[in-house]
């Protein structure tokens, strides 16, 4: 981490609004010394009229207390039916220029280093639908604090959770640098725990974005998303149920495929169960891991368990041999990201075989998922946060493989 303060000395703006006249050309409404005259427009070139105009300097950090008052580094404008506007008497330096135009839902903006003197300056601005961004701040748990995710130079700021998660609901496309800090009103300063470039609306399928220490910036990836299909992913079902599994499209404004599993209760006996699960080929120790976070919604409001599985008979594989530890989640019908902390599973009990996480971190054989019976369950994108992948040793299946064929011997 990097700590450092942010100071800003950006003397006072003098902007001045020059009204264009629809009589008027663009030629001749625009051509005012020390100025720079703005054209928003959208995509294929059509005026974006009526855009409300925002300038701040290209240093700006919203959230960061040594600014001030926000309201002092940015200044608003409108532009006319043809999409244009002049801001005058504008001093040397660097600015974000944003147009905007939120009923419309349409974003955009440009970076600009003023520097002359005695000419216009042309800039065009170009609009389109804003994008969502999400990441993650890198703090391991033992740095759990509150800090501030913001979009220099642009005023979006948006606050990271208890796992380091954020989310920007609305960003105009564009290159952009996000920044994590944590005010220290104390000393006047910022601590800065990562930042990130990235461009807005042009990398899609990249996944999201992580920012905070290198080393642990890279202790993260995707455990399955399920667009190859069901992969090592099984159901299983007490004797007294049974599950149907497939991989079917997310739907639901959600894109891709997820998996689904519908559990079907064979009884009227209170522990029946059903499960998917996916073997991870071996004893892996998660000791250090500090979130996993998963998407999933259900045919009605119901419970859903995530599981992390110890298998402790190598002579066999069934869900009966195995030890967990868990946590129950309330789902809803629609799409809601869920976030699984080893400090906030369920203390060990009778249930199930719930042992506790400092029984099976150790020595995880399996993830699984239950649910609830006579519901259906969708699940997508599952990501763990502090391992680059799970390493897993002293496989399990080929161990109970040959104890089953020297029995067979004997």
């Amino acid at each position: 981490m990097i700590k450092r303060a942010w100071t800003y000395s950006l003397a006072a703006l003098a902007f001045c609004y020059v009204a264009c006249d629809s009589g008027q050309t663009a030629g001749s409404s625009m051509e005012t010394e020390n100025s720079i005259a703005v054209l928003t427009q959208l995509a294929d070139g059509t005026p974006a009229a009526r855009m409300d105009v925002i300038v701040r300097p290209e240093n700006y950090l919203p959230g960061a207390d040594e600014l001030g008052s926000d309201s002092l580094y940015q200044l608003h404008f409108e532009t006319d039916e043809w999409g244009r506007v002049v801001l005058s008497d504008v001093p040397t330096g660097s600015y974000v220029i944003e147009a905007r135009n939120d009923s419309l839902n349409l974003k955009g903006f440009a970076k600009i280093k003023y520097v002359e003197a005695d000419s216009t300056t042309p800039l065009t601005v170009e609009v389109s639908e804003p994008t969502k961004v999400s990441g993650h701040v890198g703090l391991p748990q033992m740095v759990r604090r509150s800090a501030t995710v913001s979009v220099q130079g642009l005023d979006y700021q948006v606050p990271m959770d208890s796992t380091g998660y954020f989310e920007f609901e609305s960003l105009p496309s564009g290159d952009v640098e996000i920044v994590a800090f944590v005010n220290d009103a104390a000393e006047d300063s910022v601590t800065e725990y990562g930042r990130i470039a990235m461009n807005v609306g042009g990398q899609s399928g990249e996944g999201e974005l992580y920012l905070g220490d290198s080393a642990y910036v890279k202790k993260y990836f995707v455990f399955d998303d399920f667009e190859n299909g069901a992969g090592d992913w099984t159901p299983s079902a007490s004797h007294n149920a049974s599950v149907n599994f497939d991989i079917v499209s997310a739907g639901l404004d959600r894109k891709g495929k997820a998996a689904h599993f519908v559990c079907v209760r064979d009884s009227a006996a209170e522990w029946d169960w059903a499960l998917i699960g996916r073997d991870l080929g071996g004893f892996v120790d998660m000791s250090e891991l500090d979130s996993i976070r998963f998407w999933a919604r259900g045919s009605v409001k119901s419970r859903i368990s995530f599981a992390f599985d110890m298998l402790v008979n190598t002579d066999s594989v069934t869900s009966t041999d195995n030890i967990k530890s868990w946590r129950h989640f309330d789902v809803d019908t629609v799409w809601t990201r869920y976030t699984v902390i080893p400090s906030q599973l369920d203390t060990a009990d009778s249930n199930g075989g719930n042992v506790g996480w400092d029984a099976v971190k150790n020595r995880v054989t399996k993830i699984s998922i239950f649910g609830a019976m006579g519901t259906e369950v969708w699940v997508d994108d599952i990501e763990v946060y502090g391992y680059g992948i799970f390493d897993p040793y002293a496989p399990v299946k080929k161990n109970a493989l040959k104890k089953s064929d020297s029995k067979k011997k004997d």
